[in-house]
């Protein structure tokens, strides 16, 4: 299984960040200009992102910026996988129902210990 539904600007495999880049750096020619353009009109969440983009003043440092949004992104994923197993498999109400059943049973054997040996 990929981990490439986690990015960030990514939403389909219709356009990759590298595209998305050059189109905010004007590295594209006006054909794949008009394709990236085209797709941004059927995302809203990718022209948003797009957008804001743009608006940074230096360019060069978004690519730094998404790196380290994704990463941040897959370690907060993943600490929340990590929290979900452990809940899973450690529910503190299942040790004390656990706990209650077996003092309970010791105690009835006990009284009908008391009762039948007299």
């Amino acid at each position: 299984m990929t981990d490439n539904w986690k990015d960030i600007l990514i939403q389909s495999s219709a356009i990759d960040q590298k595209k998305l880049m050059d189109y905010l750096e004007g590295k594209l020619t006006d054909k794949e200009k008009h394709e990236v353009e085209s797709l941004l009109n059927d995302s809203p969440f990718l022209d948003d992102a797009v957008e804001g983009l743009s608006q940074m003043k230096d360019k060069q440092k978004i690519a730094a910026i998404l790196t380290e949004l994704d990463n941040h992104l897959h370690q907060k994923l993943k600490d929340k996988k990590k929290k979900k197993i452990k809940e899973l498999f450690f529910p503190g109400w299942l040790v004390f129902a656990t706990a209650t059943i077996i003092i309970l049973v010791v105690i009835a054997f006990i009284i009908y210990k008391m009762y039948t040996t007299k």
